[in-house]
């Protein structure tokens, strides 16, 4: 039997692991753009969705980016739009009033007269176009407006004898991406207060991905 010579198989074990791709701009847009459909679809409140879109923009590679929407399904074609809902109205008249997680669609109206409303918006369903609007209005009464960790809240409102108080923590996201609400309207002899859950804690997603990169605990 001839002796076959400088004939040799590699071993695939040996074979070193291909380096992780790193994920584009345009994929880390992509994704907010597929975050932002599946919450239309009612599948994310709007604090997962605050939640995920950090965790696309601190996504490196391929895969971490992948696995911001893995239990989402494939974006669907947008329906066309239809007649938008009413404006929700909330009223405390001599008596108070707590509401959790009411819709955004349409926004919202809180009027608060010789009582306190008060509506935790922290599982509220995303509305699926445009940014909310919640008119706020206290008189001899006290509105208290909690919203979900991430989103960003714009106030408008004026005071006469009473106070507005903007409790809610700056977000450090991409302005553009962040989920916005706008608050107006105005409080006579009474308080309007705006406020994040308290404690001003990481989200789950930076600290998975943290985890992930090995560099949990590092930075404090």
């Amino acid at each position: 039997m001839q002796k076959q010579l400088g004939l040799s198989h590699p071993d695939p074990a040996a074979a070193p692991a291909p380096s992780p791709v790193r994920a584009s701009d345009a994929e880390r847009e992509d994704m907010v753009e597929r975050l932002r459909a599946a919450t239309a679809e009612g599948r994310l409140t709007l604090e997962e969705l605050a939640e995920r879109c950090e965790a696309a923009y601190l996504a490196r590679t391929r895969e971490e980016l992948a696995s911001v929407g893995a239990d989402l399904p494939a974006p669907a074609a947008v329906p066309a739009p239809g007649s938008p809902a009413g404006r929700r109205v909330f009223r405390a008249l001599f008596d108070d009033l707590t509401h959790h997680s009411p819709g955004l669609e349409g926004g919202l109206e809180a009027t608060a007269v010789l009582g306190d409303v008060t509506l935790d918006l922290r599982a509220s369903p995303a509305p699926t176009a445009g940014e909310p609007t919640i008119v706020a209005r206290a008189f001899l009464g006290d509105v208290h407006l909690l919203f979900p960790e991430g989103v960003r809240v714009e106030s408008d409102c004026t005071s006469l004898f009473g106070s507005v108080r903007d409790l809610t923590r700056p977000h450090s996201g991409p302005e553009a991406s962040t989920p916005r609400i706008r608050v107006t309207g105005s409080a006579l002899f009474g308080d309007i207060v705006l406020a994040h859950p308290a404690g001003d804690r990481r989200t789950l997603w930076r600290t998975w991905l943290d985890i992930r990169s090995g560099h949990a605990g590092k930075d404090g």
